[in-house]
């Protein structure tokens, strides 16, 4: 993936992720600025810089006396586009992945019901075409792109002016779902057929078919997720869990620090 090009940018990028993949911070509170700007070779001003980008973002806390200090993953501004390329990058929380899919879950199923009812021809037609594109995609890089084109093309084609505000929110969901669910290119493509039925809803003009089917498709989604390398899988009687991979230190301390998140 890209990192960013901006110094002050790539300095947030580099401690945000380490942050969230507990590299550094495991007891709670992040080095003193002297010992950060000996170590990534940088004054104290740079880090100063990063570190108010940071507090903004939710991560940390800033106060006289006791530094800066790690905040529970629900203070995160967790939706924000970078905030959540550190969360699923470090493959945290599994309650994350199910709040990705509850929070598509609410918004999709309708903008496919508006976008069957309100839609342009030209709009309609721009559903259509990302569908031949994942259809036709070479690759892995190239479904996802196409998959990315397809969902916001339904949200112009809703013509509800606050789910077209959503689309940068729902940009860093979709890339956010698309990592955990799509692990390879045949999974990818065996995708295209529910894709399908949603766009056929949609030109056939029938809202309720056009949201039904987008539900169905959300179901196609989390049962890639579940069946990802490393995700939950059920043990005993109880339905309880168990991961095949590793939790991050923060992921853990999130869960200790905010109970909610079970």
């Amino acid at each position: 993936m890209a990192r960013p090009s901006n110094f002050h940018s790539h300095l947030v990028d580099r401690l945000g992720r380490m942050i969230v993949g507990g590299q550094i911070g495991n007891d709670g509170a992040l080095p003193r600025e002297d010992e950060l700007a000996t170590q990534f070779a940088v004054s104290r001003t740079v880090i100063r810089e990063a570190t108010k980008t940071l507090q903004a973002l939710g991560l940390i806390t800033t106060g006289p006396r006791v530094g800066s200090r790690i905040q529970p993953m629900s203070s995160w501004r967790l939706l924000d586009p970078q905030v959540m390329d550190w969360i699923t990058d470090a493959d945290m929380a599994s309650g994350f992945e199910r709040d990705l899919l509850e929070l598509r879950s609410m918004i999709e199923p309708a903008a496919a019901a508006f976008a069957a009812e309100r839609g342009t021809p030209a709009q309609i037609g721009t559903v259509t075409a990302a569908l031949e594109e994942m259809a036709s995609a070479p690759g892995k890089a190239e479904h996802e792109a196409a998959d990315f084109r397809f969902h916001e093309a339904i949200l112009e084609a809703s013509g509800n002016s606050l789910l077209l505000q959503l689309k940068p929110i729902l940009h860093a969901v979709l890339k956010a779902s698309f990592r955990l669910s799509m692990h390879d290119h045949e999974r990818a493509q065996a995708s295209v057929a529910i894709h399908r039925h949603v766009a056929s809803a949609i030109t056939a003009r029938r809202p309720e078919q056009a949201r039904e089917t987008m539900i169905a498709l959300l179901k196609v989604a989390q049962a890639d997720i579940d069946l990802a390398p490393g995700r939950a899988v059920p043990v005993g009687d109880e339905g309880t869990t168990k991961r095949n991979a590793q939790e991050t230190h923060h992921a853990r301390q999130s869960r200790k620090l905010d109970p909610t998140r079970a």
